[in-house]
C-alpha cells in the first residue's frame, strides 16, 4: 500500500465518516427532508449505517506503524513527537470552537475548571463526542513499538485470534455496562477502550506483514477493478442491513482491499488526495458544526445531498487556517524540529 493509495482511502473514510454523523439518526425526517425512502425509512439512514469509518483509519494506522517499524524508524520519542504535534492541532481546535461556545452555548462552554482539563487532555470528550478516538489512539501510538515486538514473538494467527478475543470482551462490557451506565470516564472504560480499537490496528499491522513476505491476500486475487468495484457494492449493500460493532471490522478491512485495486484517475483522485489530506482536520472539527454549535444552519439546507456538500465544504476549508496556524506554532517549538 502506497502513500498516495492510503491518503485516498483517508479520504473516502472521511467522507463515509461525515455521511454517518449526518444521517445516522432514527428521528432523520425531522431535521431534514429525505427524498428517497425504503418503506419508512430514508435511504441515507440506511447508507450510513455502512459508514464506520474509524476501523479504517486504525487498519491503516496499523499498516502505516508496521511499515516504519519494519524500516527501523519507529521510537518512542518520534510517537511522542507525532502525538504532540497531533494534540497541538487539537488544542487550537478547541480553543477555536470553545471560544465560539461560549457565546454560542454558555451552558455547556466552557464548563468547570475539570471540564476543561479533562477535555484538553483529551481524558474526557464532553465537549465533542466525535474525539473519543484520540485518547486510544495516542495510547496505540506509544504502545506501537511494544505491539509490534508481542507479534514478532507470537507470530500473526496468535496475535491476531487473542486480540479478537480482547475485542469482542471489550465490546460486549462496553455496549452492556459502559454505554448503559453512561460510565465514559471509568478507568476500566479506558482500558476496554483500548481493547476495542487494538484489534483492527493489529489486522493492519499483519495485512502489512503478509504483503511485505508476499503472502498477502493482494497477491492472491488478480481482480480487476470492475470485479472489485462489484464487490464492493455488494458488501456496501449487505453491511447497509447488517451493521454491528462484533464484524465491523471485515467489512472495514474488505473496504481496503477492494479499493486497493481501483486505479482513481483525474478529478476523483485529485479530490479523495486533496480530502484525505485534511482527513485529521476535519474529524476533529466537522461535528461542531452539525452537532454543537451550527445545527441549524447546517441542516437549515433541508435536503441530505445539499447538508452533506455544505458540511464537506466547510469542514474542508476550515481545516487549511487550522492547519497553518498548527504548523507555525510547531515550527517555534525546538523540540518538535
Amino acid at each position: 500500500m502506497t502513500k498516495e493509495q492510503t491518503t485516498i482511502i483517508k479520504g473516502i473514510a472521511i467522507l463515509m465518516m461525515l455521511f454517518l454523523h449526518l444521517f445516522n439518526s432514527p428521528n432523520l425526517a425531522d431535521i431534514c427532508e429525505p427524498l428517497l425512502f425504503i418503506g419508512k425509512t430514508p435511504l441515507v439512514h440506511i447508507i450510513s449505517k455502512a459508514c464506520s469509518p474509524v476501523d479504517i483509519f486504525l487498519i491503516l494506522s496499523g499498516y502505516g506503524f508496521s511499515c516504519t517499524y519494519f524500516s527501523d524508524r519507529l521510537s518512542v520519542n518520534g510517537q511522542i513527537h507525532r502525538l504532540f504535534k497531533l494534540y497541538i492541532h487539537y488544542w487550537i481546535i478547541l480553543l477555536i470552537f470553545v471560544s465560539i461556545g461560549c457565546y454560542v452555548r454558555p451552558a455547556k462552554y466552557p464548563g468547570s475548571i475539570s471540564d476543561i482539563i479533562l477535555n484538553f487532555t483529551s481524558l474526557s470528550n464532553g465537549y465533542n463526542s466525535e474525539t473519543w478516538f484520540l485518547f486510544p489512539y495516542a495510547l496505540l501510538s506509544l504502545t506501537s513499538i511494544r505491539i509490534f515486538k508481542i507479534i514478532d514473538k507470537l507470530g500473526c494467527k496468535k496475535s491476531i485470534i487473542i486480540s479478537w478475543f480482547l475485542y469482542m470482551i471489550s465490546c460486549y462490557l462496553i455496549s452492556r455496562y459502559i454505554a448503559v451506565n453512561k460510565s465514559y470516564s471509568a478507568w476500566y472504560n479506558y482500558l476496554l477502550t483500548y481493547f476495542d480499537v487494538l484489534f483492527p490496528f493489529i489486522i493492519g499491522a499483519i495485512f502489512h506483514r503478509q504483503i511485505k513476505e508476499g503472502r498477502g491476500i493482494k497477491t492472491l486475487l488478480n481482480l480487476t477493478p470492475i470485479v472489485s468495484a462489484i464487490m464492493l457494492l455488494l458488501l456496501f449493500s449487505i453491511n447497509c442491513f447488517i451493521s454491528s460493532a462484533a464484524i465491523s471490522y471485515f467489512f472495514e478491512f474488505a473496504y481496503i482491499f477492494l479499493l486497493l485495486h481501483f486505479n482513481f484517475k483525474g478529478i476523483i483522485k485529485r479530490l479523495l488526495i486533496t480530502v484525505g489530506k485534511q482527513s485529521m482536520i476535519m474529524w476533529l472539527t466537522h461535528s461542531f458544526f452539525c452537532y454543537y454549535l451550527f445545527h441549524d444552519f447546517i441542516y437549515g439546507f433541508k435536503y441530505p445531498l445539499l447538508i452533506y456538500l455544505v458540511l464537506i465544504v466547510i469542514s474542508y476549508v476550515i481545516s487549511f487556517p487550522i492547519g497553518y496556524f498548527a504548523k507555525v506554532v510547531i515550527r517555534n517549538i525546538p523540540a518538535l524540529q
